[in-house]
């Protein structure tokens, strides 16, 4: 089965983009920002299937753009771009690791410094 082109990726980003754009309130900083978080995750992810991929893309697109509503609602951040990308990069990372931690036991790398959680 063939893999996701980079043209499929980047006419489905300027789909998403150009229908964000006609939808009023919405920030379209944080629509690219998490856009662009989301693609790099994607293209580091390369031992997934497609489909995986693809789901992660869409998640982390989404979950990216609330991160950085939510960031600069807090006043953390005056602009919602790089709050999105980051949101966008780091969300499945998250999730798929909290996951993991409930479904083996076992936490990860990340969470040892938290104390009575990590590694001691």
């Amino acid at each position: 089965m063939t893999d996701i082109s980079s043209g499929t990726i980047a006419v489905a980003g300027l789909v998403g983009v150009s229908a964000a754009s006609l939808i009023p309130g919405v920030d379209l900083e944080a629509v690219i920002g998490a856009f662009a978080g989301a693609l790099f995750f994607m293209v580091m992810s390369k031992d997934l299937s497609w489909k995986a991929r693809a789901a992660n893309f869409l998640f982390s697109w989404i979950g990216g753009y609330f991160f950085a509503a939510e960031v600069v609602a807090r006043e953390w951040a005056t602009t919602s771009a790089l709050p999105a990308l980051l949101g966008g990069l780091f969300i499945v990372a998250f999730c798929v690791s909290i996951m993991e931690f409930v479904q083996t036991g076992k936490a990860p790398g990340w969470l040892s410094i938290i104390p009575g959680i990590g590694k001691k």
